[in-house]
């Protein structure tokens, strides 16, 4: 179709056909500049959220290290334990000894290989960090077979806190 046909045709409409023809224009180019790209942020922010919801929450505060008296160190192990349990995680052999110099503070050293999915490994850690504060994350090590597996390996270092005998 050419120009002057297109004109003809609008002629034809009269004012209020040409006025609806504009508004039609108008709502099709505002779809294309202002809507597709507020959509296109919609979305980009919905995945920022998710990939921020998989990280863990920042710190409020720097949680101070306390120590718990020797007594109650002997449950702390069989919570611990207990509690990887709960939260659907498969625990291999985990290791423990007691360290520290004479004089200081004693501290009893948890190495925890543990497998499981992200999510329960993060209700895990917030449970029991939460629970005990004489527990301590020394370090977290992760890994997993490919890209798409759900499954992680995790190795886990805890420290205990214990209180010194008087």
């Amino acid at each position: 179709m050419n120009a002057e046909r297109i004109l003809f045709q609008l002629a034809g409409l009269g004012w209020p056909g040409a006025l609806g023809v504009a508004l039609l224009l108008a709502a099709l180019a505002s779809d294309r500049w202002v809507t597709t790209p507020l959509e296109e942020q919609v979305v980009t922010r919905q995945a920022e959220a998710a990939r921020r919801a998989l990280l863990p929450a920042p710190a409020e505060r720097v949680r101070k290290p306390m120590a718990l008296p020797r007594e109650r160190a002997e449950t702390a192990l069989p919570r611990l334990f207990a509690a990887a349990r709960h939260h659907g995680l498969t625990l291999d052999e985990g290791r423990y000894a007691e360290t520290g110099k004479v004089g200081e503070g004693r501290r009893l050293r948890v190495d925890l290989p543990v497998s499981g999915t992200y999510p329960a490994l993060r209700a895990f850690l917030a449970e029991v960090l939460d629970e005990n504060p004489a527990l301590l994350l020394e370090s977290l090590e992760l890994a997993r077979d490919d890209i798409a597996a759900t499954q992680l390996e995790a190795r886990l270092r805890f420290v205990l806190n214990l209180e010194t005998a008087p």
